[in-house]
């Protein structure tokens, strides 16, 4: 060893051949490469399944094709509505609830839709069985301008759930200028 050398690797010389890598870190190596798009693959096919597989649970076809059920409500202003406001329109019916999370997120986007497409599209927010100040405090808060109906006894509401699957608020479906069910979905709160 020359002086000042020691603890140090020296280089092999030039031209010289490098050991082989150990067996085992290649392998390791090769798994990881494998593994690695293995998992993405199965990441994305479980991202799409509720995708590919359509309806599924039943719930959001139930109703699908069947005459609306009735309507009766007041809006905010005490003005009553029926479905039959609607004719010649899209109705959608949207049953929610202050308390609903994913309310929150779709009603200002309905009310976009409300703005874009008035002239061919009637929203009608059904709110579930709450209490007037709390309904007129969240339609502000939310600049909802399209009707908020109220239901205080729920019997919209039960009109509606008989034998269609609704539990609660956060469901929505719109019928066709005719009253024929045509979209039903659910979401959970």
């Amino acid at each position: 060893m020359s002086p000042g050398s020691e603890g140090r690797v020296s280089s092999p010389p030039p031209g010289a051949r490098r050991p082989p890598r150990p067996r085992r870190a290649r392998r390791s190596s090769l798994v990881w490469a494998a593994g690695i798009p293995v998992v993405a693959i199965g990441l994305a096919v479980l991202a799409f399944v509720p995708l590919l597989r359509g309806g599924g649970t039943g719930a959001e076809g139930m109703l699908v094709g069947q005459v609306a059920p009735l309507i009766s409500a007041d809006d905010l202003t005490g003005r009553k509505w029926t479905l039959a406001d609607g004719r010649g329109r899209l109705v959608w019916v949207n049953f929610w609830a202050t308390s609903c999370e994913p309310c929150r997120t779709e009603m200002p986007a309905m009310q976009r839709l409300a703005e874009a497409y008035g002239d061919r599209l009637l929203i009608l927010g059904l709110d579930w069985g709450e209490e007037r100040s709390s309904v007129v405090g969240f339609a502000r808060r939310y600049a909802i301008g399209y009707p908020i109906l109220l239901d205080p006894t729920l019997a919209n509401f039960y009109r509606w759930a008989r034998g269609s699957g609704l539990q609660g608020a956060g469901a929505s479906a719109r019928t066709t200028s005719e009253p024929f069910i045509a979209v039903w979905m659910l979401h959970s709160k």
